[in-house]
């Protein structure tokens, strides 16, 4: 962190309803609303830099930025070279398929199956679907333009992101939520940066305690259950 300014790294591909493209204009979302507040309570300017998600994690580990709250997923495999903050939302992992193509668990292994590169859904695939034909993307446009055309079979996403997207592609529809996929988006940080993880996590717990997340979700996800 430089001068009171939190410089944030954000996924090119915008994962809404977290956030949309900070270049459109029109930039809002779950995780805008709550850096914003975070901010706020820190008394600190916001400075926002976008990359792939495949550099993201290297822009943090270069000093490029101080954070990553772009639907970043906790695991512990990142978590050996990485710090999360609290947690600030639950989620599962999901198939999207064509609602004239619906498949069940116990049929991807013959499937073309499409996930956006270096995700917790690439590594679950390579965990429970070893035989699955693995098909992987940048950007979500490009993975969900892709079974609209029925290019590959089904897609696997974060529950949260698929139930935004979904609104933009009306052909496509979520089908189940996979078993062993809990899972939390959490701020990412350098492990080095141990009094910023302290700040941004009592703001958290705030923020939990006095209602904001919760109510924050409820704007952003319309009673929607990730």
């Amino acid at each position: 962190m430089q001068e009171q300014i939190l410089r944030i790294g954000l996924d090119f591909s915008a994962p809404i309803p977290l956030h949309t493209d900070y270049s459109s204009g029109d930039f809002k979302g779950f995780e805008v609303d709550l850096v914003n507040e975070i901010a706020n309570e820190l008394e600190l300017k916001l400075e926002y830099s976008v990359s792939y998600w495949k550099n993201i994690i290297q822009d943090l580990k270069d000093n490029k930025i101080d954070i990553i709250c772009s639907a970043g997923t906790f695991s512990c495999k990142r978590a050996k070279e990485l710090s999360f903050s609290k947690p600030y939302l639950d989620f599962h992992l999901c198939t999207v398929c064509n609602k004239s193509n619906l498949l069940s668990l116990n049929e991807l292994n013959d499937k073309k199956i499409g996930v956006r590169i270096e995700t917790e859904a690439e590594e679950y695939l390579k965990k429970f679907y070893p035989e699955a034909k693995l098909e992987t993307f940048d950007t979500n446009d490009a993975i969900y333009e892709s079974l609209n055309q029925m290019k590959i079979d089904v897609l696997i996403d974060d529950s949260p992101i698929a139930f935004g997207l979904l609104k933009q592609n009306p052909k496509l529809v979520i089908a189940e939520y996979l078993p062993n996929s809990d899972s939390q988006y959490a701020i990412i940080m350098k492990k080095e940066n141990v009094d910023l993880k302290r700040k941004i996590d009592v703001v958290l717990e705030k923020l939990e305690n006095n209602g904001f997340l919760e109510s924050n979700k409820l704007k952003w996800f319309d009673q929607f259950q990730p």
